[in-house]
């Protein structure tokens, strides 16, 4: 009975040392693999301590939805210029000639206007405080009998002087399957 309260013993201590070799502990620093937190002093690398400008070269969206009357494609945002500022959260954007949005697939409204705002801030979040972005698009017609807006938060993934990534969702360092890419103009 005593070999097998000792077997019993060195069984459970093995399967606890190997459960806790087995875990990962989450870190906020960028490792390779892990998204960094991003301080309120990297929005200088935004707004350029004045005002900077940035285009948006990709969009990632693997659940698109071309049926979604909301949904973005990079085709009518390439031309888009966006303005961050130092004094505002807020950016302005300058939109381009190519519209996100036109005449609904069943010819029921023509969108004549197109809706746009979005802000940078910096906020506490379920993993830690970091910057992120509201990023809100939509339409309107002339008569204001229809409409739309989406609205969704990005969470800063990269950032360097030339290129900023925002993601929607939890994932690894270079993985994302929802983001705006924007590079510095």
């Amino acid at each position: 009975m005593k070999n097998y309260n000792n077997i019993i013993s060195q069984l459970l201590s093995f399967f606890l040392l190997l459960s806790l070799l087995s875990c990962n502990s989450y870190d906020d620093t960028f490792d390779g693999g892990n998204i960094p937190l991003f301080t309120e002093s990297d929005m200088s690398k935004i707004h350029g301590n004045s005002e900077k400008s940035w285009q948006i070269t990709k969009i990632i969206n693997d659940y698109y939805d071309p049926i979604y009357h909301l949904e973005i494609e990079l085709s009518c945002l390439v031309d888009d210029v966006y303005t961050f500022s130092s004094t505002t959260n807020e950016f302005s954007v300058n939109l381009g000639d190519d519209k996100c949005f036109g005449t609904n697939e069943d010819g029921i409204f023509t969108a004549d206007v197109e809706i746009f705002d979005g802000e940078l801030v910096f906020m506490d979040a379920s993993n830690g405080e970091t910057i992120y972005l509201r990023y809100s698009r939509g339409y309107m017609n002339a008569d204001g009998t229809a409409q739309g807006i989406s609205i969704r938060y990005y969470k800063l993934a990269e950032l360097s002087e030339t290129r900023m990534v925002f993601y929607r969702e939890k994932i690894k360092f270079g993985e994302y399957t929802q983001a705006i890419i924007f590079d510095a103009i």
